[in-house]
């Protein structure tokens, strides 16, 4: 009973390593430019290991990417439930923006970007099941319910564009050469947007 919880502890730790290596390699040269046969001669595994855990080379991307989203949840059920959700939304995005930042890095992000324009593959992004997109519109639905969004938008709509904020911001920070964090960069474009859509009182 040990060998097999042991097999699958070894299998976790190669599965991490590929994932760090992987990632470290597409920040460094670009994802069109990093080969399977890189990922494993640098990370020192097969590739065996390689395709047991991960599909194809994109799939790093997915894997790293549900990761994310497991984050963004946790963030989600820490809100209280009596906490007002546009002031929900503002925190989220600024606690998404940080994370990207710390735990994914610029030059990551803008392989990221740049790998999603240039490949159907990377279709992530734009997947409604994805954490991002259900916690953005479920808190938008909060919103509604309790008479806080003074639009003659639809829901998609206003969705969207909260999404369309959180991907130009992160878009726009990596264009520029700045030392500004990805938190500081966006905060005054979320914010004005979740003013616009706010119902005054």
């Amino acid at each position: 009973m040990i060998e097999p919880v042991k097999k699958q502890r070894r299998g976790e730790e190669t599965k991490k390593k590929i994932l760090a290596v992987a990632l470290r390699l597409f920040a460094e040269k670009g994802f069109n430019k990093v080969t399977v046969d890189d990922i494993v001669k640098k990370s020192a595994t097969s590739k065996g290991s390689f395709y047991q855990h991960f599909r194809s080379k994109s799939d790093i991307f997915l894997v790293r990417f549900t990761e994310v989203d497991n984050y963004y949840l946790e963030v989600y059920e820490s809100f209280p439930e009596n906490m007002d959700p546009i002031e929900k939304l503002s925190i989220f995005s600024q606690k998404l923006m940080n994370f990207l930042e710390v735990e994914m890095g610029k030059d990551l992000m803008k392989v990221i970007y740049n790998a999603a324009l240039e490949s159907k593959e990377h279709t992530y992004f734009l997947d409604s099941n994805r954490s991002l997109f259900k916690i953005t519109r479920k808190l938008l639905e909060e919103a509604i319910e309790e008479d806080k969004i003074d639009s003659e938008l639809s829901l998609d709509d206003v969705s969207t564009m909260i999404t369309q904020s959180f991907m130009g911001s992160i878009y726009h920070w990596g264009l520029q050469n700045t030392d500004r964090s990805l938190e500081s960069f966006s905060k005054p474009f979320v914010k004005t947007l979740l003013k616009g859509i706010s119902k005054t009182t």
